[in-house]
């Protein structure tokens, strides 16, 4: 098996108790998430006793049938070899995660999140399988709150980390108010996606009056312009969690804390730290937060745990001089939102003339799987309109 497989589905047995095997002989197929394969009997006898049955799924490691080298045996003896069996199981289990673990090459951002989420782990003298961690990862479940697996010596599965996302305490200590399933609307939006835009994805654009936004960013201050949008959007989404989420599978996960992630051109490309609990700060305390991440980013002195659990991303190319864009997802997350440059634009004033304004347009891109298109354009509409405010008069 892979090291990322918890498990796999035993489709087919090639032979039936009491058949004699040879060694090499195939004797059952196994399905996985990627391969279906045969599985070669490894010494010569009798098929004495099938533990797992056709279409049931067995664990990594755990035994699916016994071979003896003699067709007669009595229970006493059977049960013994079950019982050294399982001990075998549970000792292969815990060297395939050693093995994952230990296991280093050259990887991407998110693999380096991987192996520091083993890492912790493996400090705490706890087990967890690559998936499950993968999972935790993505819903940003906090693995400390899961006391232990059911997996053999306690290893973490994966179905182990969605429980604790679905139980009341797990919700509470993980900010995530709920795995709602996707609606029939949500299935329908996947059905009827275009087959040349396979992504799924939909975008919304909106262009605003940016006269009060440039206001804000003084020299004293030292606010810019994404700095400020992004300290109104995060507290938007507090009190719109719909687009503070993830989807992962056919649940979407909403968060009550909103963990903005950022992009960040580096000299080895984009890296995306995430700042934590962004609707705390006010808007200087964000902007130094954000600032110290991206010297951080650009120096490559950032810890992994900083591009962990981001639930809404920004991509900000006002700086670029680039007015009009569609920014790509970080999935799971369910939205991004670019910020284009200011651009002067014309418009009616309230005597018939034409009159010039600042404006900067705000593209949202969104999961059509858990959001549909009315519900992004009104959120968009009404983070322009706070963005329209003249702060100075509240």
């Amino acid at each position: 098996m892979g090291v990322s497989d918890e498990s796999a589905i035993l489709s087919k047995w090639l032979v039936r108790e009491g058949d004699r095997v040879r060694k090499g002989q195939p004797v059952f197929s196994l399905e996985t998430d990627k391969a279906t394969f045969q599985h070669e009997a490894e010494t010569d006898g009798f098929l004495v006793r099938i533990l797992t049955g056709e279409g049931e799924e067995a664990a990594v490691g755990s035994p699916v049938g016994i071979i003896s080298d003699t067709g007669e045996f009595d229970e006493a003896e059977l049960k013994a070899l079950l019982k050294e069996a399982t001990e075998t199981g549970n000792k292969t289990q815990a060297h395939i995660q050693a093995e994952t673990n230990g296991h280093e090459k050259e990887t991407d951002q998110d693999e380096i999140q991987n192996r520091f989420s083993a890492q912790v782990m493996q400090n705490t003298g706890r087990k967890i399988s690559p998936r499950a961690r993968k999972t935790a990862d993505e819903l940003g479940v906090d693995l400390s709150t899961i006391r232990t697996g059911s997996g053999p010596c306690g290893r973490i599965l994966e179905h182990d980390v969605l429980n604790a996302v679905h139980n009341e305490a797990g919700r509470k200590k993980n900010g995530i108010y709920s795995g709602r399933p996707l609606t029939v609307a949500d299935r329908v939006n996947i059905r009827s996606a275009d087959d040349r835009n396979p992504g799924l994805t939909g975008f919304v654009s909106k262009m605003f009056d940016a006269r009060n936004v440039l206001a804000e960013c003084t020299p004293q201050n030292k606010l810019m312009l994404g700095m400020v949008i992004c300290h109104e959007l995060a507290r938007l989404l507090v009190k719109t969690p719909e687009l503070n989420a993830r989807r992962h599978g056919d649940r979407i996960y909403e968060y009550n804390s909103v963990h903005l992630r950022l992009n960040v051109e580096t000299s080895f490309g984009t890296l995306k730290p995430v700042i934590r609990c962004a609707e705390a700060y006010t808007a200087e305390e964000l902007a130094l937060l954000m600032h110290n991440a991206t010297e951080r980013c650009k120096r490559f002195t950032s810890k992994p745990q900083e591009f962990q659990g981001g639930t809404f991303t920004v991509v900000d190319l006002s700086g670029y001089g680039v007015d009009s864009f569609t920014p790509e997802l970080t999935p799971p997350e369910l939205c991004s939102l670019g910020i284009g440059a200011v651009t002067m634009q014309t418009r009616l004033n309230e005597r018939g003339g034409i009159e010039a304004y600042p404006a900067i347009r705000l593209t949202l891109a969104y999961d059509r799987a858990g959001i549909d298109s009315l519900r992004a354009a009104k959120i968009l509409n009404e983070l322009a309109l706070q963005l329209e405010k003249d702060k100075t008069k509240h």
